[in-house]
């Protein structure tokens, strides 16, 4: 009997092992099904990228975590991938306001930046008031007696319609290492002629904007579909992105010269539906650019959908569409020369991401010169061994057999121990004996 729970015992072990224990994670190449050769980087040290191609990102995980840069001598190169937006970074100055004072209708401050302030490009200038448009002069100088213009005719302005504000309030110029500034804001000039704006409070700072890197490209024009969108006749075109790849807005051009109909565009991934951009595809006549639309926020699909509803017009001719999306840059750094060929692997979604040192550095290493290089087409790997399944999932009726067997061994115990019960004599009882 003990021998028959130990045999249990080591079964359920057995089985629970081979359930919960992944298989060994592979680290050769033979792990990604496909790769492309890097083309360009000989070996001179330095920092290197690369713009990810769509026949990559299409077999690749959305964030490009399965990705990794090998040599033919198997040594791992690490890499950091940018998404390359427009980006704004502003840092603000500690200043001074002084002198207060109205100049001819104008409200006027003076404004010490210290020191040590720095370049500055940019001023917040915050007034009182609503529903203005006011013009701006900002000027610059080494001392409080001499100044020097650097922006006139800027306006700001502050809106208030249907509970919703527009307003701008911001005014750049050339970067300036003046340490005074002077800015001056004259009354709205057009809509209120008792406007008495006054200066609260100014804001300096040094703006920098890092200009984005955008991919686009040519997707085909689909045949339209003909359908109802709420009760109303709507045309629909199923647009073919040619891969599953990042997109954040695309550009239509239409044969026809003016037209204003409401609309939506979807993104479709197998069952999965999401609304990414709606309004009203507008053109006015003699106006021949491409209608841009931004979606809400960036997607991963292989296929859009346009929906124009027409109502009782006729139906759009749509000429071109052109999706759009910021580039991946893959940045790499070589501090010897590679074995030829280097090639990049990707494909495998199971892996984890690789996590690597390199991508905190890279902010401490984009000034200086990167070089550019590219890709070949995508190639099947020949060495890829696919991670085996869990011995379960190759073995599917092994749960059922140790299941069973497990079964019956307590049946047999059971019963086993019922009929001990049974044959058991009954002990006599305990009676003490007469004293004599």
């Amino acid at each position: 009997m003990k021998k028959l729970c130990v045999l249990i015992l080591l079964l359920f072990i057995f089985c629970s092992l081979t359930i919960t224990l992944p298989a060994a994670a592979q680290t050769s190449t033979s792990s990604w099904p496909f790769y492309v050769e890097v083309n360009g980087a000989t070996g001179n040290p330095g920092l290197y990228d690369l713009i990810v191609p769509f026949h990559v990102m299409d077999k690749s995980l959305d964030d490009l975590s399965d990705l990794r840069l090998i040599d033919s001598k198997g040594r791992e190169i690490p890499y950091a991938v940018r998404v390359r937006r427009d980006v704004e970074n502003s840092r603000a100055i500690e200043t001074t306001i002084f002198n207060r004072a109205v100049v001819g209708g104008a409200a006027e401050v003076s404004i010490d930046l210290g020191e040590e302030h720095g370049e500055h490009n940019a001023v917040d200038i915050v007034t009182t008031g609503s529903n203005f448009r006011r013009r701006v002069v900002i000027e610059g100088g080494e001392t409080t007696d001499q100044w020097r213009t650097l922006k006139t005719g800027e306006m700001i302005f502050s809106f208030n319609s249907d509970n919703k504000l527009v307003d701008s309030n911001r005014v750049s110029y050339s970067p300036s290492r003046f340490r005074y500034l002077r800015i001056r804001v004259f009354p709205d000039e057009l809509s209120d002629a008792h406007d008495r704006p006054e200066i609260t409070d100014v804001r300096v700072m040094m703006s920098v904007r890092e200009r984005g890197e955008l991919v686009t490209w040519s997707a085909n024009v689909p045949s339209v579909q003909f359908l109802r969108n709420q009760g109303a006749p709507a045309s629909a075109w199923l647009i073919d992105l040619g891969a599953r790849v990042p997109v954040d807005r695309v550009a239509l051009k239409f044969f026809d010269s003016s037209f204003s109909r409401p609309f939506q565009i979807e993104a479709i991934d197998d069952q999965n539906v999401r609304l990414v951009a709606s309004g009203e595809l507008t053109r006015r006549e003699g106006d021949d650019r491409p209608i841009v639309i931004n979606f809400n926020e960036e997607e991963h699909t292989r296929n859009l959908r346009l929906l124009v509803t027409d109502h009782s017009n006729q139906t759009l001719s749509l000429m071109s569409i052109e999706p759009s999306a910021p580039a991946r840059q893959l940045v790499f750094e070589l501090k010897e020369a590679p074995a030829q060929p280097l090639r990049l692997y990707f494909g495998n979604r199971n892996i984890p991401a690789p996590h690597y040192d390199f991508e905190k550095e890279l902010a401490n290493k984009t000034s200086t010169n990167v070089t550019r290089v590219g890709v070949g087409s995508r190639t099947s790997n020949g060495n890829y061994t696919p991670e085996p399944l869990p011995f379960t999932e190759r073995v599917p009726w092994l749960i059922y057999l140790v299941l069973a067997v497990s079964g019956i061994a307590l049946a047999l115990i059971l019963v086993s121990l019922a009929r001990r019960s049974m044959r058991r004599p009954s002990e006599p009882a305990h009676t003490p004996s007469a004293e004599v």
